[in-house]
């Protein structure tokens, strides 16, 4: 064979042949790996460590083996990195195989060299992506050596039960590092949740990668053994759990984005366009960060021989109103009125009238929310409205979110009073 020959021309010999190659490699990497400072110490813990014996043991119970299950490897054909993530697994079956029963393994980014490579090593190659949502029926060692942080998420959302939780021993990242270094993202809010849920459970044994700081940067982060020990008497697996965290994360969320100095209008806009909000906050008068004022608006358009009005209410940082207005309008729609009672209130803090540098709006009106935020596109008509309310938002930074009409109920009595206080 003329290994410099165009590999079109017999590419099943080439994988072959490569899958030969990185076998003997794979061997180099795993006896390197062995004599390492890494996986001495990692092999002296599981040996003489009196709370990971504990764990491992109570783990096992009456089975026998442990079914371990890899996740996130990548490819050893195309990754150094990868190569020594494996040979820790291996080594693992090799020195502990009292207690490590069968491998199995899957990975997306795996080649057909890979898979070769994995059978010829004793693995079982998963053929279908179970996107780490296995649910463990047996003591299982799930090793994640690089995942990405929603697998996480998805692997314990698969086992989100004590029954399940409590057979289950994760070899990955750190939780308490991926905590503090995930990024703000929607599809890692999940796993943030569980984390944030499962950490009281969870003990957490960090795995020394030594002082070299080659074997630091072969883990994408610090790698840990995570146990659970979640009490069978706490409904952690009620579907109430989640929707209950979820709404309290973005509270956390919301208050910090409005504490956040640099954040501009627009910026806002970008949050409130997209965000729905939790819903505490539309439901309920909640004080609002320091360095802002609130304006609530409310517009009722033209019916029968009742003509269309607005109204607009500040309140201060301590909830307390100090301005307020009111006005008629002679237009039939709902958001057109609230555009109009906007417009008004934003009228007031570009004059001056209300000492206000940034500025929270709240309308129980939803499409006139997003139409303020950039979405939807709104008719022509409407468009020519907000064109004045976009030039006034131009000059102070504000934030304009929905809230529920029992939270708005100051602005809604005052449109519909016959009072006419500070009438514009």
């Amino acid at each position: 064979m003329d290994f410099g020959e165009n590999m079109e021309s017999n590419v099943e010999f080439h994988i072959k042949d490569e899958a030969k190659r990185l076998l003997k490699e794979i061997e180099l990497v795993k006896k390197n790996v062995e004599n390492s400072k890494f996986y001495t110490g990692m092999r002296l813990d599981l040996k003489e460590n009196d709370t990971i014996q504990k764990k491992i043991f109570g783990l096992l119970g009456s089975s026998k083996k442990f079914q371990v299950v890899i996740y996130g490897l990548g490819s050893t054909e195309y990754s150094f990195r990868s190569q020594f993530q494996l040979a820790v697994a291996l080594l693992l079956k090799q020195d502990f195989p009292n207690w490590i029963d069968n491998i199995e393994i899957y990975d997306p980014c795996m080649s057909p060299a890979d898979i070769i490579v994995f059978k010829k090593l004793g693995l079982e190659v998963l053929t279908v992506d179970e996107n780490c949502k296995r649910t463990a029926q047996r003591p299982t060692i799930f090793y994640m050596p690089n995942p990405y942080f929603y697998l996480v998420g998805n692997l314990l959302g698969a086992n989100w039960s004590s029954s399940c939780l409590n057979q289950i021993c994760l070899l990955t990242n750190s939780f308490r590092t991926m905590l503090s270094e995930m990024p703000q993202a929607s599809q890692n809010l999940e796993t943030r949740l569980r984390l944030l849920e499962v950490l009281d459970f969870t003990t957490e044994i960090d795995i020394k990668t030594s002082d070299s700081q080659m074997y630091a940067n072969l883990f994408s982060t610090e790698i840990a053994w995570h146990f659970f020990d979640v009490d069978p008497k706490i409904d952690i697996d009620k579907p109430e759990w989640y929707w209950l965290y979820m709404q309290r994360y973005l509270e956390d969320v919301f208050l910090e984005d409005m504490g956040k100095d640099h954040l501009t209008g627009t910026q806002f806009a970008n949050i409130f366009g997209v965000e729905r909000g939790p819903r505490r906050l539309r439901c309920n008068k909640v004080p609002h960060p320091p360095g802002w004022i609130k304006l609530n608006i409310c517009g009722i358009g033209t019916k029968g021989d009742q003509i269309g009005r607005c109204s607009g209410i500040f309140k201060d940082e301590k909830g307390k109103c100090f301005d307020m207005y009111k006005g008629d309008i002679d237009v039939e729609d709902n958001v057109i009125a609230g555009i109009e009672a906007l417009k008004l209130g934003l009228a007031r803090c570009v004059e001056g009238r209300t000492n206000a540098e940034k500025l929270i709006v709240e309308s129980d009106n939803v499409i006139l929310v997003q139409y303020v935020n950039g979405r939807p596109e709104p008719n022509e008509t409407t468009m020519h409205k907000l064109t004045e309310v976009f030039d006034l938002l131009k000059c102070i930074t504000c934030a304009v979110y929905h809230i529920y009409e029992e939270a708005n109920e100051a602005a809604r009595d005052l449109v519909l009073s016959a009072e006419c206080p500070n009438s514009a």
